[in-house]
């Protein structure tokens, strides 16, 4: 192990000048006693370094500091209920790929907002990932029967008003993540203005629109619902009103593509979390670095003098057993 003493330091657990006079104190018992003197003033001198707290400082150049704030903007209209994401609904898959996002830039800020009838801003920025994984734990998608369709530009207030706060912030990086399917009808269509995405696109340094689902389409499990009985079939999938039959919901990458021209980020078919595994190894390079400052790490070296403290002690009590 190679150390360079240079770097060597002190964080007195005791005061140098006790233990001065205490070591003056137990050397004259020591030296009358005329008993072990080799061995107690090894101990002596051990436990003089031991009460200094010796440590060694190691740094290192080039820190990277990730300073994220990080949006999250879910769908969770009645169709991200579709099982087509390996077997799972479009909406398990995206929560679970936001649990990934967190562990992945973790000590990041996070915030998130849902949107269906209404946009909702669920939390604000927080470094508490807890907090924002136990409100992704409790989201659920909007009961059909009250599900009044839905605009993809309904999140546009809620993630201008967090972008415009993450602009304050001194070498922040500020990235969004819009997780959904696209779909909408045609009256929603018109209803929606996605141009307005790209007022926001200065405020964006990056981040990705995610979709979920196929485009052949999938049938839509409703599980929970207060009249459910009389909106699924029998294997409780979603009826659409007008045929008597399942409703198909289809992934509509169209809509979602625009969102992210409009954003300036990429988009990603969400077939698997390793879809992205590229992008967030660019994100992490994309971070604030700061090539002057040093980290500054200090090591205890103090244990391996009580080691041979512990050593000699056993000897002393060892010879003390044997001439008592």
């Amino acid at each position: 192990m190679n150390i360079d003493t240079s770097n060597l330091i002190f964080e007195p657990m005791v005061e140098l000048s006790t233990m001065i006079v205490f070591s003056v104190i137990m050397l004259v018992i020591i030296l009358l006693n005329r008993k072990h003197i080799i061995n107690r003033v090894l101990i002596l001198a051990l436990l003089i370094v031991i009460s200094q707290r010796p440590m060694f400082k190691e740094f290192k150049d080039d820190v990277f500091k990730w300073d994220f704030d990080i949006i999250f903007v879910i769908d969770n209209t009645v169709s991200m209920n579709a099982i087509d994401v390996n077997g799972k609904t479009r909406f398990d898959a995206a929560k679970k790929d936001i649990e990934k996002l967190i562990e992945d830039f973790a000590g990041s800020n996070f915030a998130i907002i849902n949107y269906s009838n209404i946009a909702q801003l669920k939390y604000p920025f927080t470094k508490s990932s807890e907090k924002i994984l136990n409100i992704v734990n409790k989201l659920k998608t909007i009961d059909p029967n009250y599900a009044k369709g839905s605009s993809l530009d309904l999140p546009y207030e809620y993630m201008k008003m967090l972008l415009e706060s993450s602009r304050t912030k001194d070498e922040h990086k500020t990235i969004v993540f819009f997780m959904g399917d696209g779909e909408l009808s045609s009256s929603e269509t018109i209803n929606s203005d996605l141009n307005k995405y790209k007022e926001l696109k200065e405020l964006v340094d990056s981040g990705a629109v995610l979709g979920y689902g196929t485009t052949e389409g999938s049938k839509i499990k409703i599980t929970e619902s207060v009249n459910l009985e009389k909106i699924v079939d029998s294997e409780g999938f979603l009826i659409n009103a007008s045929t008597n039959s399942p409703y198909i919901s289809k992934l509509d990458e169209n809509n979602l593509k625009t969102i992210a021209d409009n954003l300036g980020i990429s988009y990603y078919h969400m077939t698997d979390y390793s879809v992205l595994e590229n992008k967030i190894r660019d994100f992490k390079l994309e971070a604030v670095k700061d090539e002057e400052e040093k980290m500054e790490k200090k090591v205890d070296i103090y244990y391996y003098f009580s080691g041979i403290l512990v050593v000699l002690l056993l000897f002393e009590l060892l010879y003390y057993r044997r001439n008592a």
